[in-house]
């Protein structure tokens, strides 16, 4: 095992073992902590359980690879590991439209069109991640047939390229009208409720502004808070993934192109899933209160 292999295994372990422990965290709180439920914890939720998935099936298998167990998956483990990582791709691309889009209609000022159906569309925020599931899951179902071992191990695979531990065969005919629609549609959504969002936080801040000046008080509430982590979100998100998605691309139609390609891709897709809960447990103050008093506690009664 050379130093390089070295280097890149605890990159990729580091990587994969904070985010998991992040978001793991991040649910805890969650779900044992004292604090309310609000009406976004359900795509939260979501968005930390997609996170972790993406973190265990594109950075565990590349750990593993470069600690020196290269073809440890076979036919049977690549299918498993491509599916779960096309279909977390999928649903964090969903959830992260589902997050901006539900929190522009939850800070929408009474005297908007979005104002008049508030209550019945944040109804259907838990509905709407069910079906983003589903609808993942159904889509990219046809990813295994396509993905198999390592060439390296099977000389007979042509017409696709070598994903360091796997075979991903017939490449081009995997962009299917329906993942393609649904990144377009999600983007799209992202795009516009993040406009929208920006628009009212220009606008709130024009209202407030000689109010703030006048009072020593210089706190933010809690909601604009939350607009502000969402749209942080989004902006880390977006960065991420045109950055892994140009490179995937690329590694398409350069087959040559070498390894460093699928580490540069796979290296910053982990970027979001890692740093998005830390985000959120700094960002979230009743969540950040309650990680600091349990911190505190031994200290008090020792």
């Amino acid at each position: 095992m050379s130093l390089y292999d070295t280097v890149l295994g605890i990159i990729f372990l580091s990587q994969t073992g904070v985010g998991v422990l992040g978001n793991t965290l991040f649910l805890c709180f969650t779900f044992f902590s004292s604090h309310s439920s609000r009406l976004l914890d359900p795509i939260l939720v979501q968005l930390t359980l997609t996170n972790t998935i993406v973190l265990l099936s594109k950075g565990c298998p590349l750990v593993n690879f470069y600690f020196g167990d290269v073809y440890f998956l076979g036919n049977l483990g690549c299918k498993m590991v491509f599916y779960f990582q096309r279909m977390s791709r999928g649903l964090a691309i969903c959830t992260m439209c589902l997050l901006s889009i539900f929190q522009a209609v939850t800070i929408s000022p009474s005297n908007s069109r979005l104002a008049k159906h508030k209550v019945g569309v944040l109804k259907l925020i838990r509905p709407s991640c069910l079906l983003s599931w589903i609808f993942n899951m159904i889509i990219e179902v046809n990813v295994p047939v396509h993905i198999t071992g390592s060439k390296r191990i099977n000389s007979s695979h042509t017409g696709g390229f070598e994903v360091l531990y796997c075979y991903w065969e017939k490449v081009l005919k995997e962009v299917t009208i329906l993942p393609s629609l649904r990144d377009i549609l999600c983007v799209g959504g992202m795009v516009w409720a993040s406009s929208y969002i920006i628009v009212l936080l220009y606008r709130h801040q024009r209202k407030v502004q000689h109010i703030h000046r006048m009072s020593r008080s210089q706190k933010t509430s809690p909601e604009i808070r939350a607009t502000q982590t969402v749209l942080l979100l989004l902006s880390i998100f977006v960065s991420a993934y045109c950055i892994s998605c140009s490179s995937a691309l690329y590694k398409v139609y350069e087959i040559h192109s070498g390894d460093w390609l699928v580490v540069v891709s796979t290296f910053t897709a982990l970027c979001f899933p890692t740093i998005s809960p830390f985000l959120l447990i700094h960002r979230d103050t009743q969540i950040f209160r309650s990680c600091c008093a349990s911190w505190q506690k031994p200290s008090l009664h020792s």
